[in-house]
């Protein structure tokens, strides 16, 4: 698994890292970087927020290296380019935070979410024949945990399939909260690469 060495400036930061940007008044958006040299970060931009960002605004960025923490700045955009893609120009700066827990940011969803409950105590083997599948939605997400609104009485666990827009997630979570047929899951095991998936589906959704 890759591991990111310390950042202390925006020099450091290597190409291809997904940099997490805020802007007061639109909400999240997700750039990555294409290029670092000693005059700017070169980052490419989703349409919507390289149509919204003007330049000379600051925005707030967050980097957020495996396994866990956060490396956040503030800078300023210095220019965009429209082609071939959307690209801006940002600012380098040396002051830079690290946080030991990252922001973790949840949106509120209408997701279909397919699974089966089971507990602690199951000593066997899953097969298709003795699985009984449920349906239920996931009203709220992270990337670490979720509410799900089901009728179903759900034990210890629940292992299904998260419906994102443009991927299935195969979730495995612990029940940690009931409130009537509302419940806290918190995902177990579950590996970088979904991860990334389900925060790319949350910045697809969270606007202010």
């Amino acid at each position: 698994m890759f591991i990111m060495k310390k950042i202390t400036k925006t020099n450091d930061i290597k190409t291809n890292t997904p940099i997490r940007v805020y802007k007061k008044g639109y909400g999240y958006s997700l750039l990555t970087l294409i290029e670092n040299n000693d005059l700017f970060l070169i980052c490419k931009s989703p349409d919507d927020f390289f149509n919204h960002i003007q330049e000379n605004e600051t925005v707030e960025c967050y980097i957020w290296p495996y396994p866990d923490g956060s490396y956040d700045f503030t800078t300023t955009v210095l220019g965009k380019i429209s082609s071939p893609f959307p690209i801006l120009l940002l600012q380098h700066t040396d002051s830079i935070i690290y946080n030991p827990s990252r922001q973790c940011l949840k949106a509120k969803v209408t997701i279909p979410f397919t699974f089966f409950t089971f507990s602690i105590n199951t000593n066997k083997s899953f097969s298709s024949e003795d699985i009984q599948w449920h349906k239920g939605t996931i009203l709220e997400l992270t990337d670490r945990e979720a509410v799900l609104h089901t009728a179903t009485k759900l034990e210890h666990f629940v292992k299904g399939h998260l419906h994102l827009d443009t991927k299935d997630v195969d979730i495995t979570a612990k029940v940690t909260g009931i409130n009537s047929t509302h419940y806290d899951i918190s995902f177990v095991g579950l590996d970088d690469t979904d991860r990334i998936a389900i925060l790319d589906y949350i910045f697809t959704v969270y606007r202010e």
